[in-house]
């Protein structure tokens, strides 16, 4: 599967921008339907975890 390196993303605006995504994950409302609610932190490694 191509990771977001592999489509050209720029490391440190990937990282740069972990946050406000993770946030942005969660006030989507979307996390809520599944059996664990994951923390903005746990979203953020999730992300950083993917990149390469």
């Amino acid at each position: 599967m191509p990771t977001p390196q592999a489509h050209g993303i720029d490391e440190d605006e990937w990282f740069r921008l972990l946050s406000l995504v993770a946030e942005q994950s969660l006030a989507s409302g979307s996390p809520a339907g599944k059996p664990v609610v994951p923390t903005v932190d746990e979203i953020q490694d999730l992300y950083a975890q993917i990149y390469a």
